[in-house]
């Protein structure tokens, strides 16, 4: 038991590592990435505003227990991997998405923490 304690610091470490390189700890609850909602989302590209369209929100990951209060949606940078799809907003909480043709694979969305922890997290994007 001594040894699993002493080397769950190190597995945490490395967890976090590999979520972004960095952890932001409030209270005993630490924030170990980002996750976008919805992950997975399909949009007809010739249906009128705002059915061409889907939204996305950013949201953190923790690690532990956390008050409500760390509900507060991150500040994010979006991107998106096809150029044919247009972001309301590249900075915030949220984005929408808007397909403006048919495309032939799902394109990833992105977000990305602005807080300098690099935490990043993806959505994919059906555009028919």
């Amino acid at each position: 038991m001594k040894i699993f304690l002493s080397l769950l610091p190190a597995g945490m470490l490395i967890f976090a590592l590999g979520c972004g390189g960095h952890t932001t700890t409030t209270s005993g609850c630490t924030v170990v990435g980002l996750i976008v909602g919805p992950s997975a989302a399909t949009v007809n590209h010739a249906a009128s505003p705002p059915g061409n369209a889907q939204t996305f929100a950013a949201g953190s990951r923790f690690l532990g227990v956390c008050p409500s209060a760390t509900a507060i949606p991150p500040n994010a940078n979006w991107s998106v991997s096809d150029p044919s799809v247009h972001l309301s907003a590249a900075q915030g909480s949220s984005t929408t998405a808007t397909c403006t043709g048919a495309l032939a694979s799902p394109v990833t969305v992105t977000a990305t923490s602005t807080d300098g922890n690099l935490f990043m997290g993806t959505a994919a994007l059906t555009c028919n």
